[in-house]
C-alpha cells in the first residue's frame, strides 16, 4: 500500500504534536516531519520528497503568507491551509488551487472534529481527490455545533451506501436522530427496514409515522405515497397532498427544504448514490442555512447522478466514500461530550 507523505508546519509545538498524532492513526497516510512555519520559509518542502503539506498559519507571522502561497504555487505540492479563525479576509487573495483552507477552532472539541476533516482531505488526495466537493471553499466552522439530525437522501445504489455510512458512526447513533428518504419500490419499505434493524442492532428504526417527534437512537424511514417533512418542534409530518417532485413522492428535496426551512440547527445533510436531481436544490438550501451538507464520491457512487449534480450546482462541501462519511459524522456527534 502506498502511503501518502505529509509534512507538517506550525509554530506551535502542541499543534504539531496533535496533527502528527491523528495523521498516523490512518492507514492511508504517514508523516514524514513537522516543522515550525519558519522553516518552511527558510528551506521550503522538497517535492521530490513530500506528498502533501499541513501549513498552520497565525496572524504574528501574516506577512509571510504571501511569500507561502508563491513557494506552494512553484512547487504544486498539494496542502492544507490551517487559517486563524475568522481571518478569511486576512488571507492573500491567491492561494493555489491545489490547496484547501480549513479554519482553525478554539476548542478541544473543534480541534478533535477539525483533525478528523483534514485526515479525510489528505486522505481524498492520495486517491486524486481532494475529499472536498469545492477545494476552493472552505469548510464550515460549525465544529462546535451538537449534530442533532442526519437527515439522508438517495436512489440507486442508496441502501448500501446509507448502511455503510450508519454503520461506521456505530453507536454514536444513540445520541442522534436519522430520517431516510430512499427512492425506493413500494412495497419494499419494510423488508429495507428489516435490513437495516439487522444492520444497526443498538438503534431503533421504523416507518416514519406522522405527528412523532424526533429523538436520538432513531432512524426513521420515510414511507410510501406522502413526502416526509419536519416542522417547528422536530415534529414529523406526512405530506400526502403535495404532487411528487422529479418525479418522486417521498421527495429528498421535500424533506432537506423542510428542514432548512424548521430546524436547520445541529443539522447534517447527506446525498448518496442514485440518479437525476432530487435532493440538490434541498441540499443548498442546507448549505445556505450553514448546515453540514456531504455526498458520496463518484467512485463509489453505483450511479453518480445526484451527489454529482449537488457538486456542479455548489451544494455540497465534502465528497467522500460511505464510510469516510460515517467517520466525519461520527467525530461530529462524539463532539458533544466535551461540551
Amino acid at each position: 500500500m502506498n502511503l501518502l507523505r505529509v509534512m507538517i508546519f506550525d509554530q506551535s509545538a502542541s499543534i504539531r504534536a496533535l496533527l502528527r498524532r491523528r495523521i498516523g492513526d490512518s492507514q492511508h497516510l504517514t508523516c514524514i516531519g513537522s516543522h515550525p512555519t519558519s522553516i518552511l520559509l527558510e528551506k521550503g518542502a522538497a517535492p521530490g520528497s513530500v506528498d502533501a503539506v499541513v501549513i498552520g498559519l497565525d496572524l504574528d507571522n501574516a506577512g509571510s503568507w504571501p511569500v507561502i502561497a508563491a513557494h506552494l504555487d512553484r512547487s504544486a505540492i498539494p496542502a492544507v491551509i490551517l487559517l486563524p479563525l475568522g481571518d478569511r479576509d486576512q488571507a492573500p487573495p491567491g492561494w493555489p488551487e491545489h490547496c484547501i483552507s480549513l479554519e482553525k477552532p478554539t476548542s478541544p472539541n473543534g480541534w478533535k472534529v477539525l483533525c478528523s476533516t483534514l485526515v479525510s482531505a489528505l486522505e481524498g488526495m492520495r486517491n486524486g481527490s481532494s475529499g472536498l466537493a469545492d477545494p476552493g471553499s472552505r469548510l464550515p466552522v460549525g465544529v462546535e455545533k451538537r449534530l442533532d439530525l442526519i437527515a439522508v437522501g438517495g436512489s440507486a445504489g442508496g441502501p448500501d451506501a446509507t448502511g455503510e455510512m450508519l454503520k461506521t458512526i456505530g453507536t454514536a447513533l444513540e445520541k442522534t436522530a436519522v430520517v431516510i428518504v430512499q427512492h425506493i419500490s413500494v412495497g419494499f419499505e419494510s423488508e429495507y427496514v428489516q435490513w437495516l434493524r439487522r444492520i444497526l442492532p443498538w438503534t431503533d428504526v421504523d416507518i416514519a409515522k406522522d405527528g412523532e417527534l424526533l429523538s436520538p437512537g432513531r432512524v426513521l424511514v420515510a414511507g410510501p405515497g406522502a413526502h416526509l417533512i419536519i416542522s417547528e418542534g422536530s415534529v414529523i409530518r406526512l405530506d400526502r397532498e403535495s404532487p411528487p417532485n422529479h418525479g418522486h413522492l417521498p421527495s429528498v428535496d421535500h424533506l432537506f427544504q423542510s428542514i432548512a426551512d424548521s430546524k436547520p440547527e445541529g443539522t447534517a445533510g447527506v446525498l448518496l448514490s442514485g440518479m437525476g436531481n432530487d435532493g440538490v436544490e434541498g441540499l443548498l438550501s442546507l448549505q445556505r442555512a450553514g448546515c453540514l451538507t456531504l455526498v458520496q464520491d463518484q467512485a463509489t457512487s453505483v450511479v453518480f447522478g445526484m451527489p454529482g449534480a449537488a457538486i456542479k450546482r455548489g451544494a455540497a462541501t465534502i465528497a467522500q466514500p460511505p464510510t469516510a462519511l460515517g467517520r466525519f459524522l461520527k467525530d461530529h456527534i462524539e463532539g458533544r461530550r466535551h461540551r
